[in-house]
């Protein structure tokens, strides 16, 4: 008798040693979220998983929500993240920290994709991890950014799942051609009016970028901008370089401070920023994560009419420049074309030949609208 039992304790010691489920198999769909200070991260369908009890996320993918560095070769994939590294090898199934072997099975290979613990990944690369078990969110932060507190921040996820908006239409243009978006930079200036004056003539609206330095001295230009329906962008403070980009605070500061003055005399918060010269090189990472917390969106350009360098007596070459650019957006199925020109005395000139040219080819002259909000920046960031 007792050797029975002995021998049914190891069938049954056996069975569960060799039937534990594979990787695969533990894992399931969780209908899990995770954050990211203030925002919600976008997740396919059975991506966030359990395992073990442990929330995990696909290595790599979130590894770019956290705008960390990665190296990725047939051997290994690296991210580097607040002067932590963390390594997986896809050879050895080894995880290590700063060269460091981690013992724990921090990332493990689920459908042939690798997987992180986000509480692991959170807290190795310096951010808060906490699970909002109400909302079933793991949520990072830092104190380098400023974020609302979890409470807030759950009854925020929650109003908004209780009045998701109907998804609004991206625009078309009428004639099945693309839209084509007037933007002017450094303004306001004496040209801005000038540029107002033919935008009427030809009945046709503009996205002005104003550098916020100049507006005091040009509030009635600004306001009619404003009154005559052109959407009002920010394109910094000083647009000098060394200021605007001198720190991620002073990014953040010098749109946030062009966007007070135009409220001041308009009454209107604008959500667009154009960075000076260019979201790239010169805006990083974590300026990009201010920008998305504080729900601005990023406009860079398909189109650059090099107007700012082109003399006053060679004006048509922006022209020229134009019809060369908008066909070639064309042709690669951009439906949204996206010009960049300045408020200069060049520009004025060459500006009733372009909207004349563009009006009699088809296209339609439309500004941005915050409400049809359509992705155009160098970072293909689909959430700026």
């Amino acid at each position: 008798m007792r050797l029975r039992f002995q021998l049914l304790y190891l069938l049954i010691l056996f069975i569960t040693i060799f039937s534990v489920p594979t990787t695969s198999e533990a894992s399931i769909d969780s209908n899990r979220y995770i954050a990211l200070h203030d925002r919600m991260l976008s997740f396919e369908k059975n991506e966030v998983r359990l395992v073990n009890g442990r929330m995990v996320v696909p290595f790599e993918k979130m590894a770019r929500y956290l705008y960390a560095d990665i190296v990725k070769t047939e051997d290994y994939i690296t991210i580097t993240k607040n002067n932590t590294s963390i390594t997986y090898n896809l050879l050895t199934n080894e995880t290590t920290v700063n060269q460091t072997l981690i013992i724990d099975r921090a990332i493990q290979l689920i459908d042939d994709v690798p997987y992180i613990s986000i509480r692991f990944l959170g807290e190795s690369t310096g951010f808060h991890v906490d699970y909002l078990s109400t909302i079933l969110t793991a949520r990072l932060t830092s104190d380098k950014y400023p974020h609302i507190g979890n409470s807030e921040f759950m009854v925020k996820v929650k109003t908004a799942k209780q009045s998701i908006p109907t998804p609004k239409p991206i625009p078309s243009s009428p004639s099945g051609k693309p839209i084509v978006y007037l933007t002017f930079d450094d303004g306001p200036n004496r040209y801005t009016s000038d540029h107002l004056r033919i935008l009427k003539e030809y009945k046709v609206k503009g996205t002005f970028f104003f550098v916020g330095n100049q507006i005091s001295s040009y509030k009635s230009v600004t306001q009619q901008a404003f009154t005559e329906g052109h959407y009002l962008g920010l394109h910094s403070m000083t647009h000098d370089r060394k200021k605007v980009y001198g720190t991620p605070q002073t990014f953040i500061e010098e749109m946030n401070n062009v966007n007070g003055l135009i409220k001041d005399l308009t009454g209107h918060t604008s959500s667009l920023v154009r960075a000076p010269y260019g979201s790239t090189p010169y805006v990083t990472p974590s300026m990009l994560e201010l920008l998305k917390n504080q729900r601005y969106k990023l406009w860079d350009w398909d189109v650059d009419t090099l107007d700012w360098q082109i003399k006053e007596a060679n004006y048509q070459q922006i022209l020229t420049n134009v019809k060369s650019g908008v066909e070639k957006a064309r042709l690669a199925k951009d439906q949204h074309i996206v010009v960049l020109l300045h408020d200069r005395v060049q520009t004025t000139k060459a500006l009733p030949s372009i909207i004349s040219w563009l009006q009699k080819q088809g296209y339609s002259i439309q500004p941005y609208d915050p409400k049809l909000h359509v992705s155009q920046n160098f970072r293909h960031d689909k959430n700026l």
